[in-house]
């Protein structure tokens, strides 16, 4: 069986918090890049897997971790799956599944799309429910009974991003015909051969850094125990509290205390009586400076945070640096739902908004940052 990840496309707002790289399959996470639990996912069930990007970046993970990488040379995401088909040997009838880099999943999320499609091996798409239906999402009509898939641009479920269609249908409508994919959903829905398989786990599109915030608080929430790789240095009056992940070459010093879940990364620094705890995730090479407080947010790679700061579900954009006693304020995502937009499917009755600082901005020494604000540095 063979799959597409499409792996390409603008960062969106995620430029705010990396800009070493365009795609947003490569952003960080506890353990490694999204597209690497993708294709760790992908791998159970497919024996032919490219990779089509835009981003140079991409062929460089791939050329390092073995993956299929075909280069983006045509716009859009049907440029995308025209490019990877250009990649693939596939037969008219076959099935070619798609998978979007940009969404995070929980354990199970391929799987069940798998085992559906292996009941009857015809075209398939997974569908889940979003917590706000927006108008920008494909929305899908499905026969509860049945699944099969009655109407596209219509009905209370959206595309999640993971599809099994025939290559002939798109060789010919996208590849051929110039038609979008939801021409071709549309094709297959109104021929009867459209089936939907309903994700009712996690499941996030990441769209924006709160999509990214909440996805990695997710990803966090899956570990267990507590883990201190061999060359990391952990001073004895220092308190770990599981779960807790602290990678290679990380330090931390005396009397900070880890509350979990919290992944420390390949050579991240923990200041002396620093307080990091409840979903926070510091990535490599990242400084938290003494008597700091940090908690369910993330620090990006080589972003500082120096003494005496509190920063709170926020995220700090790489080699992003924050002042002495900095502040983040956070409220309750409701006080600001005109400003944020989350999409998911988990609920946001216990999710709160900080701060992001973008990459490579600095603040001022006793700055405060609101709720939802998205600070670049002062003119």
């Amino acid at each position: 069986m063979k799959a597409i990840i499409l792996a390409g496309g603008p960062p969106k707002k995620l430029r705010y918090v990396v800009t070493s790289t365009r795609s947003r399959a490569l952003l960080r996470f506890p353990g490694g890049v999204l597209l690497e639990f993708h294709l760790r996912a992908a791998r159970r069930y497919f024996d032919t897997i490219v990779v089509v990007s835009d981003d140079p970046n991409v062929y460089k993970y791939c050329s390092m971790k073995g993956c299929n990488f075909v280069p983006q040379r045509s716009p859009g995401i049907e440029g995308a799956i025209c490019d990877g088909l250009s990649g693939l040997s596939v037969h008219g009838e076959d099935l070619v599944t798609l998978i979007y880099s940009d969404i995070y999943f929980g354990e199970g999320f391929i799987d069940t799309h798998m085992n559906a499609l292996l009941r009857s091996y015809e075209p398939l798409i997974t569908v889940t429910k979003p917590v706000i239906m927006r108008e920008t999402f494909l929305r899908i009509d499905a026969d509860p009974i049945s699944q099969q898939v009655n109407a596209i641009g219509q009905g209370g479920l959206i595309f999640a991003g993971l599809a099994s269609l025939p290559a002939k249908e798109l060789h010919e409508l996208v590849c051929r015909g110039g038609k979008p994919l939801p021409d071709v959903l549309r094709h297959l829905a109104h021929t009867g051969r459209l089936n939907a398989n309903h994700w009712i786990g996690e499941w996030v599109d990441i769209d924006t850094p709160w999509d990214y915030l909440l996805a990695t608080r997710l990803a966090l929430a899956r570990h267990k125990g507590i883990y201190i790789h061999d060359e990391a240095i952990v001073k004895e009056t220092s308190v770990l509290e599981p779960p807790v992940y602290i990678d290679t070459k990380a330090f931390i010093d005396h009397y900070a205390v880890i509350k979990g879940p919290v992944y420390i990364g390949v050579g991240a620094r923990i200041g002396a009586h620093s307080f990091v705890r409840n979903y926070t995730a510091i990535y490599s090479n990242a400084l938290v400076g003494a008597y700091t407080e940090v908690k369910r947010s993330i620090v990006y790679d080589s972003a500082s945070i120096s003494s005496h700061c509190y920063v709170a579900d926020s995220i700090i954009g790489e080699e992003a640096s924050l002042a002495p006693y900095t502040i983040t304020l956070n409220t309750p995502i409701e006080m600001v739902s005109n400003e944020i937009i989350l999409t998911t499917s988990y609920p946001l009755e216990r999710v709160k908004v900080g701060a992001v600082i973008a990459a490579r901005a600095e603040t001022k020494p006793h700055q405060v940052l609101n709720p939802a604000e998205i600070y670049e540095g002062s003119e």
